[in-house]
Order: C-alpha cells, then structure tokens, then sequence
C-alpha cells in the first residue's frame, strides 16, 4: 500500500480537528481526490444517490 503524502495526513488531520461535517467531508474528499480514489468515491455517490 502506498503511504499518504503530508499533505493528505494534513488533510486528514484536519478533517479530524473540524467540528462542522461539512469542513470534514472537504477533508476527505481533498485525500480520496488526491490518492486517486475519486471514480470510487463518483461511484459510490451514484449507487447510493448520494
């Protein structure tokens, strides 16, 4: 498995600090983006309409 780069532990670190849902999701979303998980996550979001 590849290891995170810091600016994706950063992200997750923050995600994790952030008290409103919507910040943590922008975290997330910033880390899955950038490891290249977004078509899982796209796919995701249009199997369960979210």
């Amino acid at each position: 498995m590849a290891q995170l780069s810091t600016e994706c532990k950063r992200h997750l670190e923050d995600a994790l600090d952030a008290d409103d849902a919507q910040e943590k999701d922008f975290h997330i979303r910033q880390v899955i983006q950038a490891s290249g998980m977004g078509d899982v996550a796209d796919e995701y979001r249009r199997v369960t309409n979210h």
